[in-house]
């Protein structure tokens, strides 16, 4: 269900080489008539990749030939099927809903490639927590309202809280998502929602997120956090001696930091696909709180493999992809100052906590360079547990974008 193979005699949109549509497989059982609960894995591959009048119905005939919203694919596309919908098309004034499946496989790529066998990066919690509420504000019709405009669904806000750990390999994650609210102005339309994750029913994620659909040239001369002011990295505005700073570089695969010590096999940064940056600086004693800095850097490519699986026809990293990048700063501050040597076999975890992020910009293959940075504020030092925390921000070619705060990185025996 994951293949994906490149189509090389289309044209690529902005340097992203562009993807052939699949079929899911026939499903005994498994319907295709469109807007029809359930929506098999058939509908969803549709909404990715296909043609999105296969999924939702002909009310989106308007899009033949256009760029329709979307589900991301391939190794981010994290929503198997969606059993139940609730809301009547283009109803927007009242709350609506949908009720998502995702198979989480126990062989799934972000296992087999991270630092511990069953560890979902916290990314791709997000991930799932967040794609049906673009699933049930398409369902809605949102962008029906401009029928004649191409817009781009956007995540600007949100929070989530992990309230337990458990893992997920093999088990089915049963996601409620409630559209609450739609505001619309200015041709944008802005969107609010809630999201329950649960396990077996169990609750163990939930949170809340704002989207917006946004217009191309808009989207092109967004201002980000700090209303067009560039930034700079806290020891460039601090005149921070090039000596009190150590550098890493992460493009080397051969580097210590990705080679765990035999008895200590997920002491280690997982690199490959789990890597989304190149160099890391690290101050000691610097940042906001004195404790420590840490900033990162990646040059942007339009090969980066995220950027053809979300979207199809509309490249962007995800923002969960942004926060993953800032969750591997903490880890390399980690290893290098080995917070983990009270553990005779460490392993990170993403703790129980709340995150709260914005985002005010994205980023595209256009783009040259990705920055980041990580203020660590405290560390925490439990029985049993070592908790990294920090605020952290992301920019774009100098220009701040996203806000985090109160990431938390832990470390715990394995």
């Amino acid at each position: 269900l994951r293949r994906v193979d490149s189509v090389l005699s289309e044209p690529k949109t902005k340097g992203v080489t562009p993807i052939k549509h699949f079929e899911a497989p026939a499903v005994a059982g498994h319907h295709r008539a469109p807007n029809q609960a359930p929506f098999t894995p058939w509908h969803m591959f549709e909404f990715a990749t296909g043609n999105i009048s296969n999924c939702f119905g002909p009310d989106f005939d308007v899009y033949e030939g256009r760029i329709p919203p979307r589900t991301p694919c391939g190794d981010l596309q994290v929503v198997t099927q969606v059993v139940e919908v609730q809301g009547d098309r283009l109803d927007l004034k009242n709350p609506s809903s949908c009720v998502a499946e995702y198979y989480v496989p126990e062989d799934a790529w972000y296992f087999t490639k991270n630092s511990h066998e069953n560890w979902m990066p916290y990314s791709l919690i997000m991930e799932i927590a967040l794609q049906p509420n673009g699933f049930i504000s398409g369902y809605m019709g949102t962008t029906l309202k401009y029928p004649e405009k191409d817009l781009f669904f956007r995540n600007l806000d949100g929070s989530g809280a992990l309230l337990k750990q458990i893992d997920l390999r093999g088990k089915t994650i049963v996601n409620k998502s409630v559209l609450v609210s739609t505001a619309i102005a200015g041709g944008a339309i802005i969107q609010s929602f809630t999201f329950d994750m649960s396990v077996d029913g169990e609750l163990f994620y939930t949170g809340k997120a704002v989207f917006g659909y946004f217009s191309g040239e808009s989207l092109t001369n967004q201002l980000g956090i700090d209303n067009g002011k560039t930034t700079n990295a806290w020891f460039v505005d601090n005149n921070t001696p090039t000596d009190n700073i150590d550098v890493f570089d992460l493009t080397n695969q051969s580097l210590a930091l990705y080679k765990a010590p035999a008895d200590k096999p997920h002491y280690k940064l997982a690199g490959g696909q789990m890597n989304f940056i190149d160099t890391v600086s690290v101050v000691e004693g610097g940042g906001k709180a004195g404790v420590a800095y840490v900033y990162g850097e990646r040059t942007i490519d339009a090969d980066d493999w995220f950027f053809r699986y979300h979207f199809h026809q509309d490249p962007v990293m995800p923002g969960s992809l942004g926060v993953e990048a800032i969750i591997e700063l903490k880890q390399t501050y980690a290893l290098k100052n080995d917070l983990g040597a009270q553990f005779s076999n460490p392993r990170f975890i993403a703790p129980m906590t709340k995150v709260d992020w914005k985002y005010r910009g994205q980023i595209t293959p256009l783009n040259k360079q990705m920055s980041l940075d990580v203020h660590i504020t405290e560390i925490i030092t439990e029985a049993g547990e070592i908790r990294i925390v920090g605020d952290a921000n992301l920019s774009k070619d100098g220009l701040r974008i996203y806000e985090v705060k109160n990431i938390v990185l832990s470390i715990v025996e394995a």
